[in-house]
């Protein structure tokens, strides 16, 4: 009897200690709660929206936001998605609207944040968990998604996988109270509803607590429709949401969402680098360095190559833990989950001018589709004759280089800001720089503004657009006020106020640069536009805020050098064709009188020199490059490993410089081979080897 009691107790320890253990699952685990947006980019109103939804996530982590751009299939190009008659069924009143959690029709923004806040202290119902893979090159997704209840439901549930990307750039209607701008960030955009229009069922009837139910999804994830851009898998997430079906999908209650990365936490990679981009001589040897980490669950393999983009006659290399190899090569490394490994590279330009770009790729070979770059900039200190300089760390010095390409007769090259910090920096070749400062925070370092003055010591000419560039040299607090000379005497302003009260900029009649300017200002950042004034004589106010006589931006030519200085950032512009007009006005007034050498050559050389081929081992092309001092008789033959001349590739009087001739081996066998310089009495013999 003992016996029999012992074990009842024991039974009923068990039952009371597992019912406690799921009342404590249920009461512990947080609800995620939900709002559905309807917006889309015609809406004047719908950016207001948009900021609502940013303050509930700064103030709520855990909440997820999705946006339905619609009517579907209307003018919109995000509202069309796989699946989009699901805004239909919502019975959308107007634009913007949302609904939260699924607990009522859509209503209107200004309840938003009350109703997200009720729902995050309601306990979930439901537990989900997702495994999921993607291949990025066949777009084929599949996820393995355990549900389990976490107290005793009853009824129709469902789940649908929803895919959203953030970071869509698209022109987006505003008004004075909700700007939108040609350049507007769209967040949280759903771009199809992966297993149908209103999901699928998990159960109907009774769904008891911690019963796990599991569902599997297969996708080929479609090319959204429309006119809008494809998917950018990294900004791709995935919401995976439970609700319980009523009368209508909108009185259908979330239960649960979860959202999460589209790409699998198994192979996760990322690559960075510290190197800066570099302005050399064209004799010199750019070297930068890059770590690719895993970070993914498991061990991976990357195939890693590099390329370049730039003048021919430029050659280049990396070196992996496995050796070195010439650009256009691959090699495979294997790296284990949480380590690292780095990869150098190095640039020749093999004294021909120009700039170029370098990327350095690595591909997963277990997650075909993931792939990971970072990008290198070389631009030679001759031969170029303007500088674009991305200081505003977001990449808008592209609408500088953008504009350039449509017009510009001369050669151009980009570096980002770091490059202008090496100390003695030598920019005297260039005839302009551009400096994008975009909003950038400092808007300068010790050293960018040392060579700019060194520059403009010499004659330069510098357009520079940045937005609260005064405030931060002269404001308290401000992080560059080591550049307050620099701002009074180079670029001949002096700084009045943080904010000219004002965002509408109003260029000056029959100013070369800024006649018929009448434009607002965007709001990618927080606008305030300094207000500035003509610090000399040789200043000369460009534009106003509003009517005036408030002073955004100058020219000056004090007969050294030009500057012409935007006290905004070409980005704010809602028409990317302003920022055009005043790019093109401004390089033509800088450079005015200044006639271009477009000869990518470089200096002549000291000395006759004869280069090593590359790539060496080749198959079947390879690039001998050499150099001649002075006007020679030039001869450049190619003989087999007897003795026996090949081919002769160069032939005849060249004059002083630095040359390169492509060899194409494609009907030699494999074998070691000799080419032979003879320029006056310069002999040289160097060995290469094909191999097929």
């Amino acid at each position: 009897m003992k016996s029999k009691l012992r074990t009842f107790v024991i039974l009923v320890s068990i039952v009371i200690s597992a019912l406690a253990f799921s009342q404590d699952i249920f009461a512990q685990t947080q609800r995620n709660p939900v709002l559905e947006e309807f917006t889309g980019t015609w809406c004047p109103w719908c950016p207001c929206g948009h900021t609502i939804m940013a303050q509930i996530k700064a103030a709520m982590p855990n909440a997820i936001m999705i946006g339905y751009h619609g009517p579907a299939n209307g003018t919109d190009p995000f509202s069309y998605f796989s699946g989009n008659s699901v805004i239909g069924l919502f019975g959308v009143p107007y634009w913007p609207s949302g609904t939260v959690d699924r607990t009522g029709a859509p209503n209107d923004r200004a309840g938003w944040l009350t109703w997200m806040t009720q729902r995050n202290s309601v306990p979930a119902t439901v537990a989900i968990d997702v495994d999921r893979s993607l291949n990025k090159t066949t777009r084929e997704y599949t996820a393995t998604i355990d549900f389990t209840a976490l107290t005793n439901l009853s009824g129709q549930f469902k789940y649908s996988v929803i895919l959203l990307e953030s970071d869509l750039i698209w022109a987006q209607a505003g008004n004075s109270s909700c700007t939108g701008g040609s350049n507007y960030v769209h967040k949280h955009v759903v771009r199809d509803m992966m297993n149908g229009t209103t999901g699928e069922e998990i159960i109907n009837g009774t769904w008891n607590a911690n019963q796990v139910i599991t569902k599997t999804l297969n996708r080929t994830i479609p090319h959204p429709g429309g006119s809008g851009p494809d998917l950018v898998w990294d900004n791709c997430d995935i919401v995976v949401i439970v609700s319980k079906v009523g009368s209508a999908i909108y009185n259908s209650e979330i239960q649960q969402a979860v959202e999460m990365s589209i790409v699998s936490p198994d192979y996760v990679a990322t690559m960075s680098s510290s190197s800066p981009d570099v302005i050399i001589a064209n004799s010199s040897i750019a070297e930068f360095t890059a770590v690719l980490y895993n970070q993914g669950l498991l061990d991976d393999t990357y195939n890693i190559t590099a390329s370049l983009d730039g003048p021919a006659g430029w050659m280049g290399e990396f070196t992996t833990e496995n050796g070195t190899y010439p650009f256009g090569d691959l090699d495979s490394v294997q790296v284990a989950t949480g380590d690292s490994t780095l990869i150098s590279v190095s640039v020749n330009p093999n004294y021909f001018n120009g700039a170029g770009v370098i990327t350095l790729e690595c591909a997963s070979k277990n997650d075909p589709g993931t792939i990971v770059n970072v990008t290198f900039n070389v631009v030679t200190n001759t031969g170029v004759h303007l500088l674009v300089v991305d200081a505003s760390e977001e990449g808008y010095g592209s609408i500088i280089s953008n504009t350039l390409d449509g017009f510009y007769e001369g050669i151009y090259g980009v570096v980002s800001r770091e490059a202008l910090n090496a100390a003695g920096l030598d920019l005297s070749y260039f005839t302009m720089i551009a400096w994008a400062g975009g909003n950038s925070n400092p808007a300068f370092y010790p050293g960018e503004v040392d060579n700019l003055q060194d520059y403009l010591d010499g004659g330069g000419n510098l357009l520079l657009a940045a937005h609260n560039l005064g405030s931060d040299i002269f404001e308290t607090g401000g992080q560059s006020q080591f550049a307050q000379s620099f701002f009074n005497n180079y670029l001949h302003s002096n700084y009045i106020a943080d904010f000219g009260q004002s965002y509408f900029m109003n260029g000056f009649s029959g100013d070369p640069i800024t006649d018929g300017l009448q434009a607002p200002l965007n709001s990618v950042y927080t606008r305030s536009p300094d207000e500035i004034s003509a610090f000399d004589a040789f200043t000369t106010p460009i534009v106003q805020f509003g009517t005036g006589p408030k002073i955004n931006s100058v020219r000056a030519d004090n007969g050294n050098h030009r500057v012409v200085y935007f006290g905004f950032a070409f980005e704010q512009f809602n028409d990317v064709a302003i920022a055009d007009t005043l790019v093109k006005r401004s390089v033509k007034w800088l450079t005015d009188g200044i006639v271009l050498d477009n000869s990518v050559e470089g200096p002549v050389p000291s000395s006759y020199t004869l280069e090593q081929n590359y790539p060496n081992p080749f198959n079947p092309a390879t690039t001998i490059a050499y150099s001649i001092p002075q006007e020679s008789q030039v001869s450049l033959k190619i003989y087999d490993v007897m003795g026996r001349e090949v081919v002769e590739l160069v032939s005849g009087k060249q004059l002083a410089g630095a040359y390169s001739v492509e060899f194409d081996a494609a009907s030699l066998a494999s074998g070691t081979y000799f080419y032979k310089l003879t320029a006056g009495e310069f002999i040289s013999v160097k060995k290469m080897v094909l191999l097929k």
